[in-house]
């Protein structure tokens, strides 16, 4: 299904899977594939930690509608970390602390995205 990505005037065509009768999609895009919020055995997105309680992510109860929104929003997300470098909303960390993160574990408040350039 083709989805346009907000503000980049870019459409991806996305796939989501409900293998063996999961509720739990896997979900994947065509197009740039760099991002740190890709399943590197697979290349799916990572939309959510499936970690997650169920209301911090999408359960089938949420329906297709919701589903596709995050999808899109995650889109407008790794096209921005491509071109910026930063990663605009929550993120779970898939490796060390980084630097947002202060010595008792909490996360310092970030500052606004500058939009970038020529945009």
């Amino acid at each position: 299904m083709p989805i346009e990505v907000p503000y980049y005037a870019e459409v991806r065509v996305v796939e989501i899977r409900f293998e063996n009768w999961s509720r739990e999609p896997r979900i994947y895009a065509n197009g740039a594939t760099e991002s740190p919020h890709r399943y590197p055995q697979d290349g799916g997105l990572c939309v959510w930690d499936p970690k997650d309680p169920p209301e911090q992510r999408w359960v089938f109860k949420d329906g297709l509608l919701a589903l596709i929104n995050l999808i899109q929003a995650h889109l407008f997300r790794e096209a921005w970390w491509r071109e910026t470098g930063e990663w605009p909303g929550a993120e779970v960390s898939h490796g060390p602390p980084k630097e947002e993160v202060t010595e008792n574990g909490a996360e310092r408040e970030r500052p606004a995205l500058p939009r970038p350039a020529g945009r």
